[in-house]
């Protein structure tokens, strides 16, 4: 994998955690992979970037602007080193874009990807993954069933990661049932106070 030089330019230089995803909602396992890569992973801090435009169409249950709430509250608990941003509404919806904007935007900055083994497995349908891992060279985590391909082992941390999926999740409180402990309370109760996910077609 390619490592990135730091730019010379005013400000600090920092790497980066890129953690994207479309937090529908934002759950307990999302908490757990920003505090693991924050402690195990040469990051000096995560950004999270809920994704405004997917690439493939999916319609989330939530729209962004309400991602972006619940997602400040969820990750709010894990302090200074990890932000909650807003760059991918300015984006095409593709990672390689998303990168690049945020390399113009912040060009002091070394980026990191953050990414699932279960991820790595669809990589050959990516926009030009390789250049993905040449502007961010990815941090893998390792998801249940899903091995981490040779060429990525040296990036891979050792922990499998507990497997928790948003689509059930959102199951669940559409059929009205609880998901405490799958949630963070905070997130849980701005979910209820908003009546979010209740009734209706459950998005994939």
């Amino acid at each position: 994998m390619a490592t990135l030089a730091p730019a010379a330019t005013i400000g600090p230089v920092r790497t980066i955690g890129v953690l994207g995803g479309t937090f529908d909602p934002p759950h307990a396992a999302h908490l757990l992979v920003a505090t693991y890569v924050l402690a195990a992973a040469p990051v000096d801090a995560v950004w999270v970037l809920p994704v405004a435009h997917h690439p493939l169409g999916k319609q989330p249950g939530a729209d962004f602007a309400t991602r972006m709430h619940l997602c400040r509250l969820a990750f709010a608990l894990l302090g200074e080193r990890i932000a909650v941003r807003d760059d991918e509404q300015d984006s095409s919806g593709r990672t390689l874009d998303l990168l690049g904007l945020l390399r113009e935007r912040h060009p002091q900055h070394q980026f990191r990807l953050i990414i699932g083994s279960d991820i790595l497995a669809e990589r050959a349908r990516w926009h030009r993954f390789e250049a993905v891992t040449e502007l961010a060279p990815p941090i893998v985590l390792r998801r249940p069933g899903f091995a981490v391909p040779n060429e990525f082992t040296d990036v891979a941390l050792p922990v499998v990661l507990p497997e928790l999926a948003s689509t059930a999740i959102r199951e669940r409180l559409r059929r009205g049932e609880s998901a405490q402990g799958w949630l963070p309370q905070a997130v849980a109760a701005e979910i209820a106070r908003l009546g979010l996910y209740r009734g209706g077609a459950s998005h994939g």
